[in-house]
């Protein structure tokens, strides 16, 4: 029998020793007591025979936040913001920044850079 992890983060089954990533989908010879459970809360599915084995890839990679932005007051986060033109460097700010006034700011641009601001 296969499974497939459907968590977005690693799952542990304690009991078949097993350590799954995301997607990764594994063989078993029987169910455990865990396994069973797991599969009981949705947390594994059983995969097709024809499934491969192994985590599957990344679709896309991860935009990165450079790393002295994490440091900028939000004055300066604003004026970094500003002068990039980089959409998918802005969409993975994006997703790191909490403060409004910066959010507000990177929205503005994200949209400026993406066409979205025709005038």
């Amino acid at each position: 029998m296969k499974i497939r992890n459907k968590r977005l983060g690693p799952l542990v089954i304690a009991d078949a020793k097993l350590r799954l990533a995301p997607g990764e989908v594994v063989e078993v010879a029987t169910a455990t007591p865990h396994m069973e459970t797991a599969l009981a809360r949705g947390l594994v599915e059983k995969a097709g025979e024809d499934t491969p084995l192994g985590a599957p890839e990344p679709l896309e990679p991860v935009a990165v936040v450079p790393a002295d932005y994490e440091r900028l007051s939000a004055a300066e986060a604003i004026e970094y913001i500003d002068d990039e033109d980089d959409s998918e460097k802005l969409k993975g700010i994006l997703r790191a920044e909490k403060r409004k006034t910066v959010l507000d700011a990177l929205r503005k641009k994200l949209q400026e850079v993406s066409g979205g601001a025709a005038q």
